[in-house]
């Protein structure tokens, strides 16, 4: 492949992101409200240069500069506490490669306070409640806790000065026009979110075997209908090619009735990144979950399940990697990923004897209303705050703004030089064979993480990464990558982050969006299998969500979007 391409796709999605970002803020790629999240773009992003940065050799700089009067590595050790969600592959505690280089050139000893990623909200959201105790010195904001509110009451602190005069976090600022969506009602900034240069750059995708296709002399689907046509043909016409035609799953999801949502976007419905709150073409929001569209979307859904085109286990898989387990076994035509999954699942697919087997990423299907695709954005939803326990807030905020410098970037991004990669002269990145093929059978996003990559704090994604990924892979599979981004351009749509609510916004609505949203699925989850009737409960439904708050929060949500809107 071609490099000018890459380049053609980059200038491309920047000039996509900027314009998406003045119209709408964007959702981030670190876990959202929902209990599901796609896995493979991580918790993810990277900074703007840094003159002082020593990143051609990879060695630490004489002096990076941080906050005013703040150089690293500092004279004198200073601890820091860091709440955060672990790592799936590596826990942060086992003092990790790139953590350990960040601390030996910030002379910053850092203390993991970690738990596991599915028990950090719930176990944070009580600590931090209970009151009375010391808190972490900068910890991740779980789901449900409101900036206002605890900067209101003094738990966190406002960060804007320090940010002022925070050389790489201001750079950062100004490549990412989203980034207003920080400021809280009463003036304040009170985290420093991490940010994705690569957000628009191969999204959350269709995933589908072309090899199965091609022995079903079928073409690539380009319309809802003609999905069901393909998957009716997966589902009878022994696509595997085995012998048994009953043993094929059309389309798989990953153990959560949220995943069958990214279909909705043909129903011209923002429910897989925006949780159903998006504004109408007149501004005034709405909550999608209840409309007309969404009435629709699961009379076909339910239809999909009962024609056996979905797979029966989609709500019990348990997450995504049973799905892909499944995908590995040569049971399953079609899915939804990341494209930087293909390749791995290829290797799994022959290890177990499959020959032949071709995965390929394909644009949104054109639907009733809508063609499009909701892409995660280049911002996420949550940040790192520091609280009021911590006794060197300056500290804090000048090691955030080294992770948004090009030295930060680079080991966040691509972990250690000469060992995970290598720079070339040009400026361009390879990985080392340890990462493209590991001897352990990891995934290169595994062997990263295992270093510590993208993990611990706040950073700039590089797109940099993503084109050393995409490097990594078989040409060809380079080629689709890319020829599917630049179709999809067209399609995307940007997911929605609203600015913090006001402590008062937030004690309003206090507890709501907790019981919608196990209400919602769980619904989602019978409307699909049909143990709720949609034609002859849909009327109860709507009513009954109304009851659990939907008003205030769309209320609360409307002040939210017009302060976002105004800052434009």
């Amino acid at each position: 492949m071609k490099r000018n391409s890459w380049k053609k796709i980059v200038a491309a999605a920047s000039a996509l992101a900027l314009i998406m970002g003045c119209l709408t803020g964007c959702g981030g790629d670190e876990p959202k409200e929902s209990s599901a999240q796609p896995s493979e773009q991580t918790q993810e992003q990277q900074p703007s240069e840094s003159e002082a940065a020593g990143s051609d050799t990879g060695t630490p700089s004489e002096e990076e500069p941080a906050s005013a009067g703040i150089t690293f590595p500092l004279a004198e050790q200073v601890e820091l506490t860091i709440a955060t969600p672990d790592g799936n592959v590596a826990s942060l505690a086992d003092n990790l490669p790139v953590w350990e280089e960040i601390q030996k050139r910030t002379n910053i000893k850092i203390n993991w306070d970690v738990t596991a990623s599915k028990q950090y909200v719930e176990v944070m959201k009580l600590r931090v409640g209970a009151g009375g105790g010391k808190l972490p010195d900068i910890m991740f904001l779980p789901n449900g806790l409101s900036l206002a509110e605890l900067g209101g009451e003094g738990t966190i602190l406002p960060l804007e000065e320090y940010i002022a005069n925070s050389e790489n976090i201001q750079k950062a600022y100004e490549q990412f026009p989203n980034v207003r969506a920080l400021t809280s009602a009463d003036g304040h900034i009170y985290s420093v979110n991490t940010l994705n240069e690569s957000a628009y750059f191969a999204p959350y995708s269709f995933i589908i075997r072309k090899d199965w296709l091609d022995r079903l002399n079928l073409e690539v689907p380009e319309t809802i209908d003609d999905w069901m046509t393909v998957l009716r043909a997966f589902r009878d016409e022994d696509a595997n090619g085995n012998g048994d035609a009953g043993d094929e799953v059309p389309f798989s999801a990953g153990g959560h009735a949220w995943y069958t949502t990214y279909w909705a976007n043909a129903w011209g419905l923002h429910l897989f990144q925006s949780d159903g709150w998006y504004p109408d073409e007149n501004g005034q929001m709405q909550y999608e979950f209840i409309s007309d569209e969404a009435k629709e979307f699961y009379t076909w859904l339910n239809a999909f399940y009962e024609e056996k085109l979905l797979d029966e286990e989609f709500l019990t898989l348990g997450d995504e990697n049973k799905l892909y387990e499944k995908v590995s076994r040569n049971e399953v035509g079609a899915f939804t990923a990341y494209p930087s999954r293909i390749a791995t699942l290829e290797a799994a697919l022959e290890a177990n004897g499959v020959e032949g087997a071709e995965l390929i990423p394909v644009v949104p299907p054109k639907g009733p209303y809508a063609q499009m695709t909701e892409v995660v954005g280049d911002m996420t939803v949550n940040g790192y705050v520091v609280t009021s326990s911590c006794e060197h807030p300056d500290v804090a905020v000048a090691l955030m703004d080294y992770m948004m410098s090009e030295e930060g970037k680079e080991l966040m991004n691509f972990g250690i030089e000469g060992d995970t990669y290598v720079k070339e002269n040009d400026g361009t990145y390879s990985f080392t064979e340890k990462v493209t093929a590991n001897p352990d059978g990891l995934s290169a996003s595994e062997v990263l993480s295992s270093y510590g990559c993208q993990l611990g704090l706040c950073y700039l994604k590089s797109d940099k990464r993503e084109q050393a990924m995409l490097y990594s892979y078989p040409e060809e599979l380079q080629q689709k990558i890319l020829d599917v981004t630049e179709a999809t351009r067209p399609y995307m749509v940007a997911g929605m982050t609203l600015p913090p609510a006001t402590e008062e916004e937030s004690e309003s609505i206090s507890g709501l969006s907790g019981d919608l949203a196990t209400y919602i699925w769980e619904m989602t989850g019978k409307f699909t299998v049909g143990t709720a009737d949609i034609e002859a409960e849909w009327d109860s439904y709507v009513e009954y969500v109304k009851t659990l708050g939907v008003e205030k929060i769309l209320a609360v949500k409307q002040a939210q979007y017009d302060r976002l809107t105004s800052q434009q």
